[in-house]
């Protein structure tokens, strides 16, 4: 688990672009440089790290049921700065009720940061 999670993570995440779908830069790569639309995380509303964190949470999700581990996802933190810290946790995370569309990137057991 931990090695696709950081392939994941390493592979595809670290070094992406995160827009919003209706960023009109998407509509610029789609035109102009379409091979770099794989590299640019996308996500239903603003791209913010409460938004990141939720879409980490559904990814990881998936991965360990994909995978059919007896694991449950406890809590996703991510560090923005040192004094800015996002925590998503089972009692305060309902992922039917995220705002995140059912069968998205996030929900899928695949390498995927986008829908395009």
């Amino acid at each position: 688990m931990k090695k696709r999670w950081h392939q994941w993570i390493d592979e595809h995440v670290d070094h992406a672009l995160h827009l919003g779908e209706a960023d009109p830069l998407i509509l610029f790569f789609r035109s102009n440089e379409p091979e770099r639309l794989s590299q640019i995380m996308t996500f239903q509303g603003d791209p913010t790290t409460e938004a990141l964190a939720a879409c980490f949470w559904l990814k990881l999700s998936a991965f360990i049921a994909d995978d059919k581990l007896p694991f449950v996802l406890r809590e996703i933190r991510i560090e923005e700065t040192p004094t800015n810290t996002v925590i998503i946790d089972r009692e305060n995370f309902d992922p039917r009720t995220c705002g995140l569309r059912a069968g998205a990137w996030p929900w899928r057991a695949d390498m995927s940061i986008n829908d395009f």
